[in-house]
């Protein structure tokens, strides 16, 4: 197939452009910046304007587009306007944030603890625009993934398969997820203190390549109109997390489980009595999707790039 990626130059997409070639795949970026990756055709331009949307799919004419950066209502309305009444078939890469329990961790509204794992049929957060009005996320004022999905699905031009993401970690991953923790480790800290909520806290973290290859899966065998939760299998609490880098790190240190907050916004900020977990049975029974990689290597290499990444 020939497939476009609207925005596949940072953390995610190169990934899944390298998955899609290794396949056979005839892969085009399009993107705002000039990049420096290798080997794939590009098309500088703005997913907000629809003028560069169109002269891309007319240049690129592929058979699907990966959105991997809608994060508005007005970035799938631009793209439906620039095909102008053309059928495609999108893949939406989409937030597991969506969910109702989302809402409830980060203390949107007074709803009840959400049951785990969430599902593709739990119910979604009635809360709309979740990072509205909280400081440092710039993107935050018109960022709703459930509006996406929804102007997406019900298209008349896009036929739409939908991925939901966990909190994806790993090389080049912007919110360096186990940053304090390796670095803590790596400058040879004799204790690290962790306290009780988030220590019992359990989320759903995946790694990029594993994440990359149920894309890459979703993009050739999703079902249009289907929804699919993405994540690894492996489901731990933070101390757990902790102990396994730990181990791969050869840290033989003390964990010190505390009850005060230790000036840790998160404690503050968050209903940490909702776990974050979902199920991706769905896209494992349907595209037969699995980890390609362990999660000791995945660690491993995490570990790795952000142990040098400190350096640079």
């Amino acid at each position: 197939m020939k497939i476009m990626i609207i925005g596949g130059t940072n953390f995610i997409g190169p990934v899944v452009a390298s998955c899609l070639e290794k396949q056979g795949h005839n892969v085009t970026l399009f993107h705002r910046a000039e990049s420096k990756l290798p080997h794939y055709a590009e098309v500088q331009g703005d997913c907000d304007s629809p003028d560069d949307l169109e002269k891309a799919i007319d240049l690129v004419c592929p058979d699907m587009i990966i959105h991997m950066i809608a994060m508005y209502q007005s970035h799938i309305e631009a793209l439906e306007k620039a095909l102008d009444g053309q059928k495609m078939k999108v893949l939406l890469i989409s937030s597991v944030d969506v969910y109702k329990g989302f809402e409830v961790f980060n203390k949107l509204s007074s709803a009840p603890v959400q049951p785990i794992p969430f599902t593709e049929k739990s119910p979604l957060r009635d809360i709309r625009f979740p990072y509205r009005g909280k400081p440092g996320i710039s993107f935050g004022y018109y960022y709703d993934k459930i509006l996406v999905e929804q102007t997406a699905l019900q298209s008349p031009v896009l036929d739409t398969v939908i991925v939901r993401l966990g909190m994806v970690y790993g090389k080049n991953d912007p919110n360096r997820r186990f940053k304090d923790i390796i670095h803590q480790m790596n400058d040879g800290a004799k204790t690290i203190k962790i306290n009780e909520k988030i220590a019992a806290l359990k989320t759903c973290k995946c790694y990029v390549e594993n994440i990359a290859q149920g894309i890459a899966l979703a993009a050739q065998k999703g079902t249009v109109g289907e929804i699919y939760n993405l994540a690894d299998n492996g489901i731990f609490s933070e101390l757990e997390w902790n102990k396994i880098i730990a181990k791969l790190m050869d840290w033989n240190g003390e964990f010190v489980i505390t009850y005060e907050d230790n000036g840790c916004e998160l404690v503050k900020a968050a209903n940490l009595d909702q776990h974050l977990v979902v199920d991706s049975t769905k896209v494992r029974k349907e595209l037969d999707f699995t980890e390609i990689i362990s999660l000791e290597i995945g660690l491993l290499n995490t570990i790795q790039w952000e142990v040098n990444h400190n350096l640079l």
